[in-house]
Formats: C-alpha cells, sequence, structure tokens
C-alpha cells in the first residue's frame, strides 16, 4: 500500500513539472495573436530619413512602415493603410495602401 502511494505522489510530482511549463508557451502563443489583428490606419505617408511614416494628426501617432517601396508611392499623400501593428516597435507591418480621395 505505502509503495502504491509513493508511486502515485511520484507520478503526481512529475506530471506538475511536465505540465507547470507549457502553461506560459501558450499565453505567450495567445498574446502574439492578439498583436497580429489586422487594422486600418488613416495619415498622411512622410519620408523620415530612410524610412516611411504615418502621420495620423487625428491622434498625433506616427507609425513606420515597414515596406518603403509600397509607401514612397504615396509620399505626400493622405492614405488608409491596412496592416498589423507592432505595438513594441510602434511599426505597421503594411498589407495594402489607398489614397484617400
Amino acid at each position: 500500500m505505502q509503495q502504491n502511494f509513493l508511486s502515485l505522489v511520484g507520478f503526481v510530482t512529475l506530471f506538475c513539472l511536465v505540465v507547470a511549463p507549457l502553461q506560459p508557451v501558450v499565453l505567450a502563443t495567445s498574446e502574439f495573436q492578439t498583436q497580429t489583428e489586422t487594422e486600418t490606419f488613416f495619415g498622411t505617408i512622410l519620408k523620415n530619413g530612410d524610412h516611411f511614416v504615418l502621420s495620423d494628426p487625428a491622434t498625433k501617432s506616427r507609425y513606420t512602415l515597414d515596406n518603403p517601396k509600397m509607401a514612397s508611392r504615396y509620399e505626400g499623400i493622405t492614405v488608409k493603410v491596412t496592416g498589423s501593428l507592432d505595438t513594441s516597435s510602434n511599426l505597421i507591418h503594411v498589407e495594402a495602401i489607398q489614397p484617400i480621395v
């Protein structure tokens, strides 16, 4: 009986050691997914050094655009940018840019 109890305690301890490290991985994955949702941004594309930024006068925000080739065509133009925002670097991963008429 005592041997069965010790085997059960050993199994539970081993199970906890294996399952506990998996929980942070699940949380990190779901956190990453919320950061990659597609959003729409409005503003004017401006050149800032070697990069292009979207300047949003309504929120007084500037976002760096990750696709300079696409953004360069709209420099100085008010546009709608569709993409996902990386909040840690304030970078928009551009999917599409459309001029606003």
